[in-house]
């Protein structure tokens, strides 16, 4: 964000100073005209001499002390003001629309902002010297005085400009809750003060969450950087604004980049500067009608274009006052708001950013990493098929690409394949915590036991994920195929190796792996579930990640007959996630341990139906030899094949057994025996619920027996 901005102090008779202390100076002659005791009396509190207010009305110069008595003279002048006012004042008054008196309550405020020793003033006139800061009644008798009416109090109204856009405070008098309008106080919002005395930056309340960008290179850079298409650039910032009758432009599409530098590309067209807003932190600091006050009210006072970005996260709730405030008066030029097509449509104009291109992204790539990469041609076509990343996402993830490379080898600082594919995970990270369990691939080819065909299976599947744009893309098939990704259904018995294989495919494709419980997405709540897979599909999308669903049985049963609204809207659910899973892109694998209840109409819509069987006795042999990394110290009198014929186990009962066996074999501290494998076994089958007798254990011991110690 922007730092420090330079003050340009402007002198205070630029503000009108001047004007404010005649006014103040013909009210104190009226009060002496008029024979009001102010500060004479003993019983008023402090007492302010009438020879200190003559040396203070004496430290401002005026030009005619005669006519400046007349009040109709200084209204005249101070209706006159704006026109001959400095340039920011000038153009407050113009974009808020004020009228004479409001315009006298700004400069009133601003005088003891800018003065201190006006404050003595404020109080003699108020006949108090605590009431340095005006109040509503000084500011009615100084630019109304003979509204008998008080038509002047509308001004202070809520929805009147100078509370609506928080152009002034009015507070209560201490202590007194319910002050009446006239004794209330008046004071310059502290970033309307800032912006009178000259300041660069915008209101301090918006940062860190939003950004002034002046116009000129800063933008050009902005439309640059994002690779913003050059005809949509040229088209916006050739846009005729003024011709808008909402004053509002929403940009639709998936990169965020492109939407700022979309608005970017209007605020250059139009030669104003932009005002960029992150609204879900901001509205989360401020409140959103807070936050958009003060954003609109900055791009009023600055003639910027205001672009409100980060809209995805807003409710619907919010998203609907979102519209209705922007198609109230707006102070600002113009306003963008990012939106996505699953928002419900703005009325006025809308821009559609097209989604990024394959050729895009690879040319992204290729620039931030640069000459010097080790990532080949046909690793840079997986990266930029793989992730959808916008251009700012895409150097994002170069920069930590490089970093880890600095890390790693210091003196050649060239990022390795494994470092830029792990730095584009990053940059592609979802946000499922609440849905989802990431899970790191710890697995190859070789750790997995399974079938022939069943293999072969999970090898074309992983091709399917691998050459997804070859075949799509270049080969033309995907003209008449809805989404890009794989979908298959793993069905077997539990440890059969069903999240072993998405691990692998996970390791080989370079992807992020969620496994997402389906019986924790599914709500009893109608139009939940929609919701929550909604979420999963949308923030996995960007990683083109592997989801695997776990106990797709509890969404894809066999369908029941309609007989109440639950059984209709559980119908419903089922369409909608085969219709997500259909057009993501990227892998999708479902998993049930119960593949008879899924119904058949669903099955004929996935890519794959690989079944994980239960082992056979050759398959457990191999599993039970492979359980065992290579430095565990391992009897040679162990029988692997006498355990793969005499218990029939899956691989993750098998791996389980060997864990608690080493566990055992560590406690006795000697290598793995056959007697650790027996009661390791015994305790799976006990945890199973699984009856095991003596017999089972042949000529070998039935469980090592802990010694007294527990050992």
């Amino acid at each position: 964000m922007q730092g420090i901005a330079r003050l340009d102090r402007v002198k205070p008779s630029d503000h009108g100073h001047q004007l404010i202390i005649d006014f103040l100076r013909a009210e104190i002659a009226r009060m002496r005209r008029g024979g009001i005791p102010v500060g004479e009396d003993d019983f008023r509190g402090l007492h302010i001499p009438e020879a200190e207010v003559d040396r203070l009305l004496g430290s401002f110069a005026t030009a005619n002390d005669d006519t400046d008595a007349d009040h109709n003279a200084l209204v005249a002048r101070l209706a006159a003001y704006p026109a001959e006012a400095s340039e920011r004042f000038a153009r407050l008054v113009e974009h808020f629309a004020l009228g004479t008196f409001e315009a006298g309550c700004l400069l009133l405020c601003l005088v003891v902002e800018d003065d201190l020793g006006a404050e003595r003033l404020i109080a003699y006139v108020q006949d108090d010297v605590s009431k340095r800061r005006p109040r509503v009644d000084l500011a009615a008798r100084l630019f109304a005085p003979g509204d008998e009416g008080d038509s002047w109090a509308a001004a202070f109204h809520p929805s009147w400009p100078l509370v609506r856009w928080k152009l002034i405070q009015v507070f209560d008098e201490p202590g007194q809750p319910f002050t009446p309008l006239r004794a209330r106080y008046l004071a310059l919002h502290p970033g309307v003060a800032m912006y009178l005395r000259g300041a660069a930056a915008i209101d301090e309340s918006l940062f860190p969450f939003a950004e002034l960008v002046e116009h000129g290179e800063a933008l050009t850079l902005r439309i640059a950087r994002a690779e913003l298409d050059e005809a949509i650039a040229a088209k916006l910032s050739a846009f005729p604004i003024a011709s808008l009758d909402t004053r509002v432009i929403a940009v639709s599409g998936k990169d965020s980049s492109q939407q700022e530098a979309s608005a970017a590309a209007l605020a250059a067209g139009s030669n104003r500067p932009l005002i960029t807003v992150d609204l879900q932190e901001l509205g989360a600091q401020l409140g959103l009608d807070a936050a958009m006050t003060v954003v609109l009210r900055e791009a009023g006072l600055r003639d910027a274009v205001a672009f409100l970005g980060n809209t995805g996260a807003l409710t619907n709730e919010q998203w609907a006052w979102l519209m209705t405030t922007l198609r109230q008066s707006s102070p600002a030029p113009l306003v963008v708001i990012a939106t996505t097509p699953e928002r419900p449509p703005w009325t006025g104009l809308t821009v559609a950013i097209p989604a990024g291109t394959f050729e895009g992204r690879r040319a992204t790539w290729l620039r931030e990493l640069g000459e010097a990469k080790s990532v080949s041609d046909d690793e840079l076509d997986v990266l930029a098929d793989t992730f959808d990343l916008s251009a700012t996402r895409i150097a994002e993830a170069a920069r930590i690409a490089a970093g880890t490379a600095l890390w790693n080898s210091p003196t050649e600082a060239i990022p390795v394949t494994e470092d830029v594919f792990a730095a584009a995970r990053v940059a592609a990270s979802p946000v499922l915590l609440s849905f989802a369990r990431r899970i790191t691939p710890r697995y190859h080819w070789n750790d997995i036991i399974l079938p022939g065909d069943t293999r072969a299976q999970l090898v074309e599947l992983t091709g399917r994920a691998r050459y997804a744009r070859t075949v799509l893309d270049t080969w033309g098939f995907g003209a008449k195929r809805v989404g890009r990704g794989a979908t298959a259904l793993f069905a077997g018995p539990s440890g059969t190796g069903k999240t072993m294989a998405a691990e692998i495919m996970a390791r080989e494709l370079q992807l992020e792996l969620y496994a997402i419980d389906l019986s924790g997405v599914v709500s009893k709540y109608i139009g939940e579930t929609e919701k929550n897979l909604e979420t999963i599909f949308t923030e996995a999308s960007a990683a083109s990640a592997l989801l695997f669903f776990d106990e797709a049985d509890a969404l894809f049963g066999k369908r029941s007959e309609v007989k109440d609204a639950h059984d209709r809207y559980a119908n419903i659910e089922t369409a909608y996630l085969l219709q997500r899973i259909e057009a993501y892109p990227g892998p999708v694998i479902l998993a049930t341990n119960l593949k008879l209840n899924l119904d058949e109409a669903f099955l004929r819509r996935l890519d794959f139906a690989i079944d994980f069987p239960f082992p056979e006795e050759a398959e457990r042999t191999l599993i039970w030899t492979r359980a065992f990394p290579a430095a565990t110290p391992i009897d040679p009198a162990v029988d692997f094949g006498f355990l793969a014929n005499q218990f029939r186990l899956t691989g993750g009962n098998i791996r389980n057994i060997a864990l608690a066996a080493a566990f055992m074999a560590a406690a006795d501290d000697s290598a793995i025996e056959m007697r650790h494998l027996m009661a390791a076994t015994r305790r799976e089958y006990q945890k199973l619920g699984r009856m095991i007798s003596e017999s089972d254990f042949g000529v070998h011991t039935g469980g090592r027996i802990p010694n007294e110690n527990g050992r």
